[in-house]
Parts: structure tokens; sequence; C-alpha cells
């Protein structure tokens, strides 16, 4: 996969013409063994595809920003070409050129994409087709997106064997440090981690008026936590949190200044921290927020919560 730019005679070379204020997204010679092809000789045999695939994204819309999180990434091309191979087979390499495409299509603010799969072990070349598709199409009418399957800039489905521990300063004392690490070692799930503020104090500020500041003193009890398990990686995006999930790595929540949570996402009066948790949970798609070792939260923010679509269990 390249993460580079194409070059001006590479976007050419697959077709791509550039427009005003367009970016190109790119994956490009990504390589994966899959069970393709119409011939009965093919059939229950894993062959070598290469995928290439280049998105067109409008950016007028788009302010100056370094936010990964308000942005495409490669890992969302690589999550699409992953979700269609998983799917059902298919015999021909148009068929799933024309999954791949329209499931780009679906990703916010993208306005054409390019794909190309070739077969790398089928004679002495490279045998393949490559499509163009736009949102609108050549006849002035645009793709029936409720057709598709709607995209999601982070995941589209849950990350198995994951989940979402929330942890308040109490577990970070030493002599409580090492049932947390013990825990997390020897659990099946792979975890990130969600703190408190790091001072009593910042939890009695107004949520509602004080977002950057709760933000940096969770931000600040990561660093904490980080500094006790450096194994344990400061994930500062949600965009970061789900790639290290991916990887089975477990990983701290640390908040930037970038991220986006806004007043309606405080829907829990006077817990910033556990709102922002349950807003991840949900971001990644997730369903439960684990507890641990912590006393039995008030009835009137359990059922708070669950309205809200997220459960508690203890742990």
């Amino acid at each position: 996969m390249f993460t580079e730019k194409f070059k001006k005679r590479d976007l050419l070379h697959l077709g791509v013409k550039k427009r005003a204020n367009v970016d190109h997204i790119l994956v490009r010679d990504y390589v994966r063994e899959i069970d393709i092809g119409a011939f009965q000789s093919e059939y229950g045999i894993q062959q070598r595809v290469s995928f290439n695939v280049i998105l067109e994204v409008n950016t007028d819309n788009y302010p100056m920003h370094d936010n990964v999180d308000l942005v495409l990434s490669y890992d969302n091309i690589i999550e699409v070409i992953e979700d269609e191979i998983g799917q059902k087979r298919v015999a021909l390499l148009e068929t799933l050129a024309e999954k791949i495409a329209l499931s780009c299509l679906c990703l916010d603010s993208v306005v054409a994409v390019t794909v190309r799969l070739e077969k790398l072990d089928r004679g002495l070349g490279k045998l393949g087709v490559q499509i163009s598709r736009t949102k609108v199409q050549s006849n002035g009418t645009k793709i029936n997106m409720k057709l598709l399957q709607k995209g999601n800039l982070i995941i589209k489905t849950k990350i198995p064997n994951t989940g979402l521990l929330y942890i308040s300063n109490r577990m970070l004392l030493p002599e409580n440090i090492s049932n947390l690490k013990e825990f997390v070692s020897t659990s099946t799930l792979t975890w990130v981690i969600c703190l408190s503020e790091i001072f009593t104090e910042f939890s009695q500020m107004n949520p509602k008026t004080d977002i950057e500041v709760l933000t940096m003193s969770i931000a600040q009890n990561a660093y904490v936590l980080n500094k006790k398990i450096n194994n344990w990686k400061l994930a500062r995006s949600k965009t970061e949190v789900a790639f290290l999930l991916k990887e089975g790595v477990n990983c701290i929540w640390c908040p930037s200044d970038l991220y986006k949570f806004s007043k309606k996402d405080v829907f829990l009066n006077k817990e910033f921290a556990l709102s922002m948790a349950c807003h991840l949970t949900k971001s990644l798609l997730m369903k439960k927020i684990y507890l641990f070792q912590q006393d039995k939260l008030p009835d009137a923010l359990t059922e708070d919560m669950q309205k809200n679509g997220v459960t508690v269990e203890y742990c």
C-alpha cells in the first residue's frame, strides 16, 4: 500500500482526470489471496489479486485542519476491500470491482472512484479490469445511495473481541494498578481504556461550557497511566483507537484538543468523562461499557446511559 500522493503521470495512467478542489486518496498494489474466477479450475483455489483504488474527494467545504478524524484515511479504502472480499464469493473481477466502487462512493465527500483489479497468477502477465464510477452518472442521474451499504469514516462493524474499560482515579493508585494490569493482560478482549478527569476539582466544572479544559484534564490522566504502563499505547483520535484495536493492541484514550465533542454529546449531567466514554463506545459501534472495580452507579445515571444506547457491566 502506498501512502504517498500519486504523481500526475500516475493519475493519468489510471484514468483519473484532475479537477479543481479535488484531492486524491489512494491505495496501490494492495495484494490479497482470494477465491475468485469463472472457470472450474479456479474454484476453491486461492489466487493473488492486486487492488488499486483511487478516491476523488471534494474539498470545497473542508476547512484547514490537521485532525485525522475529519478526513478520509487510507484505512477506509482497506476496510472496504476487506469487507467486500469477505462477502459471498463472486466469479468476475468486474463484479468485485463494482462492489468496491459503490461502497467507496458511500464514504463522506467521495465524488468519484477508480478501481483496478488484476490477477497475478493467471498467465505470464497481469489480467484485470479497471472501472470508474461517480455519484453523478453520465446521464445526469444520481446513484440511489439508499440502495448501498452506508459507509463510516472509522469502522463499518464492531471490531471483534474488543471492549471499552472505564476506570476511576482510584485505580491509578500504586496499590491498585497491579490489579488493573493483571485484569487486562489475562482478558480475552483487547481494550481501550477511558479515564476520568485527573483531579476531582475538574469534575465539578460545567461540562457544557468547559469542554476544552475537561478534555485536557482527561488527556493528562491518560499520560499518567501511560507512564505507569507504557506498553499500552496512547490513542489521540477515534481513528487511532480503531486502528490499534484492529491490531490487537490495548490502548489508552487520550483525546486531543481537536477531538470533536459537542455540548449535545454531554448527555450525562455533571459526568463529562463518562459521557465522553459513552460517546466513544457508540462511535466504535459497541453497546456496552465496562466499569472496573468501581462502585455501582446511581440508577438514574445508568438509565440515562441505556436511553442513549449504552449498557453497563461491572468487572
